[in-house]
């Protein structure tokens, strides 16, 4: 027996609705949304964990944020955050999470503020990895229309979809909603990243200095920047692999590899770094 043909008006209708749930799909990576479904996982945490201290003997809530806060809470009485007896980190944590020690004269939620400050620090880290992704923030034109490409996500959502691994990654989220301070670092990484690839040299050194300040190992990524620093990438329009010259010397090399960019970065970040000590030190 021979077979029907197949109906094409069917399999017509079946490939625009595969089409239309692709686009809808892809559109999920785009700006408005990836960024309001990411702020809905943190809001939906922050409220879930505020329910589990609450109501359970596990709590949500980070040890180390009980030692920020206890911080906080000496600050505000006019004392040292070295009061706490396990607080081992910059008073500018302390300072900044001044506000939770309002919860008996204001509002008891308030003690959950630090939270929802690192969870925006959250937000901001992959808002910078996205404007990284995208080449600084500018939106690249869609890919041109064509039957082949007509279910491909364009550029800009290619750039979302790597994102949301920061983004929509429950284990990130997690982090800074229960109170980990590690969300400072995440964004200041990214800033770091970001005012390099703007070779906003200066910048660059400053957030790597208040980095350092924070937390000793953000300095790894000072070797790394420094060499990418050459004068062909740091040039006007310069994107091109330095030339070699085999007949340099050693030496030659060596001073070559101090260029403007680089000793101005250093001297930026170490400045920062040195400043921040001496001020929180004298306080």
């Amino acid at each position: 027996m021979a077979k029907p043909a197949a109906d094409p008006a069917a399999s017509s209708s079946s490939s625009s609705s595969r089409s239309s749930r692709l686009r809808s799909l892809h559109a999920l990576f785009d700006p408005i949304p990836l960024f309001t479904l990411a702020a809905l996982l943190r809001l939906l945490l922050l409220l879930y964990g505020a329910w589990q201290d609450a109501h359970s003997a596990l709590k949500y809530t980070d040890i180390d944020y009980l030692v920020f806060t206890d911080a906080a809470r000496s600050v505000s009485l006019g004392s040292s955050p070295y009061a706490r007896a396990t607080y081992r980190y910059t008073p500018l944590l302390a300072w900044l999470l001044l506000p939770t020690a309002a919860t008996t004269t204001i509002h008891p939620l308030l003690f959950h503020s630090g939270k929802l400050l690192f969870a925006l620090a959250d937000l901001a880290a992959g808002w910078l990895a996205l404007r990284l992704l995208r080449g600084d923030g500018g939106s690249p034109p869609p890919l041109p229309p064509s039957p082949s490409r007509n279910n491909r996500m364009t550029a800009s959502q290619r750039a979302g979809a790597f994102a949301a691994l920061w983004l929509w990654n429950p284990m990130v989220a997690t982090m800074s909603t229960r109170g980990s301070a590690e969300a400072l670092l995440g964004v200041l990484t990214m800033a770091l990243l970001w005012a390099v690839a703007r070779k906003r040299v200066v910048l660059a050194g400053v957030v790597l200095g208040l980095a350092v300040h924070l937390k000793i190992y953000p300095f790894i990524y000072a070797p790394a920047v420094v060499w990418w620093m050459d004068e062909q990438r740091m040039a006007t329009g310069g994107g091109g692999k330095a030339r070699k010259n085999p007949t340099k010397t050693l030496l030659e090399a060596a001073m070559g590899f101090v260029t403007p960019a680089r000793i101005r970065f250093t001297v930026a970040s170490l400045t920062t770094f040195m400043l921040l000590n001496v001020l929180m030190y004298s306080m």
